[in-house]
């Protein structure tokens, strides 16, 4: 039986400090090298495996399992949705309907704060929700751009509004990926959406009077007040919900939406007393206009996308596929040579689940779009790209 050495140098100072090499020079290939990400990870790969093998003594075999058990957990569960999630973003932009989208959320008001809230804040959830991975960032500091912002000020309001979602990225993925793992303890992602009720709220009520504060102070608050609190309200309740009850998935895609759809009503019959605009000699600009039926059909992916999600992630259809459920065969269970659990002995087991939300309701949506929209298999093939992977 493998007895692990926690200590190899008998200093637990020096013994934490080589172990967190591997991260530090993750960090630096990334910062100061400005490597690849997967250049920098196979990079710190090879120095992890050299400390694991002649510093803390771990057989050959055990390494080689965990790398496989590594690479196999970053593959399926986290990488399959990440390459869905873009796919779907990228035939969307093709078919030439993420501009529908766009104009849709333009046209709600003149006013360059209430414009920041409904993109720079709320469309940059949603963003993240469905996307993620600096998606969010690049599209709405162009559309910010577009609507007269100057380009280093979108891209910092952007970073600065991206924080009360960036913890919940594509679908949930940094928080449901815990259900995948072979975690000590059996935390689930509910769990820690629960914990996250504790501090992301507050988050999410302090980021949108910090941007308004940031583009025109004080005062820009004190007009603008009623807009803010009509976007934070449905925002932060949805939020605190669907992590109390429902997990992540739907956590920066439901609120979002809400937050988005109350601020468009409301501005319907509220503007601020004063119009803000950065240059207001700067022309107008114009925004073709579209039908209801083209901005439902536009909306329509995201939208099938959160009903799947919001039906997949409930406990009864949960339970379908849990152990002993009516569907649980689908779910394929294999260990993996060299790896050992610390409570039977016996090799770590990883899950090959048919049964997963996030990676499921994406493709329905991504399939969808390709009938609705009369897409061509190539168009929709050369949206993903080696690059794009």
């Amino acid at each position: 039986m493998l007895v692990e050495s926690y200590d190899p140098f008998h200093n637990l100072a020096i013994s934490a400090l080589i172990a967190s090499i591997p991260i530090i020079l993750f960090l630096l290939c990334l910062t100061v090298f400005k490597m690849k990400g997967i250049y920098a990870a196979v990079t710190t790969l090879v120095v992890t495996l050299v400390i694991a093998l002649f510093i803390f003594k771990l057989p050959v075999g055990v390494a080689s399992g965990g790398i496989v058990e590594g690479f196999y957990q970053g593959i399926l569960p986290i990488g399959f949705i990440v390459i869905m999630a873009v796919w779907l973003y990228k035939v969307i932009v093709e078919s030439g309907q993420f501009s529908v989208v766009q104009d849709s959320i333009t046209t709600v008001s003149e006013d360059q704060r209430i414009q920041l809230l409904l993109i720079g804040f709320a469309f940059n959830a949603f963003l993240e929700g469905v996307a993620g991975f600096g998606v969010p960032i690049a599209i709405c500091a162009v559309l910010l751009i577009q609507l007269g912002f100057k380009p280093l000020q979108a891209a910092m309001l952007c970073l600065v509004a991206n924080g009360a979602a960036g913890a919940y990225g594509a679908i949930g993925l940094p928080v449901s990926v815990i259900d995948t793992l072979a975690l000590h303890g059996h935390i689930s992602a509910l769990q820690v959406s629960q914990a996250l009720n504790l501090s992301l709220p507050i988050l999410s009520i302090i980021v949108p009077f910090m941007l308004i504060f940031i583009l025109d102070g004080m005062k820009g608050i004190k007009e603008t007040l009623p807009a803010i609190i009509v976007t934070v309200v449905p925002f932060v309740v949805l939020q605190i919900i669907f992590n109390q009850f429902f997990g992540p998935e739907l956590v920066d895609i439901i609120p979002p939406l809400a937050s988005m759809a109350s601020l468009a009503l409301f501005s319907k019959k509220f503007q601020p007393k004063n119009i803000f605009r950065l240059n207001k000699d700067e022309q107008k600009l114009e925004v073709p206009h579209h039908s209801a039926k083209e901005i439902i059909f536009a909306w329509s992916p995201f939208i099938i996308l959160t009903a799947l999600v919001l039906v997949w992630s409930s406990k009864s259809f949960k339970g379908l596929f849990a152990e002993g459920g009516a569907l649980s065969f689908f779910n394929l269970q294999f260990g993996i040579p060299g790896t050992n659990n610390d409570v039977s002995g016996h090799p770590n087991n990883v899950d090959f689940q048919h049964y997963q939300p996030n990676r499921n309701s994406i493709i329905v949506s991504r399939c969808h779009y390709n009938l609705a929209f009369e897409n061509s298999q190539f168009q929709t093939c050369r949206c993903i790209t080696w690059r794009s992977i």
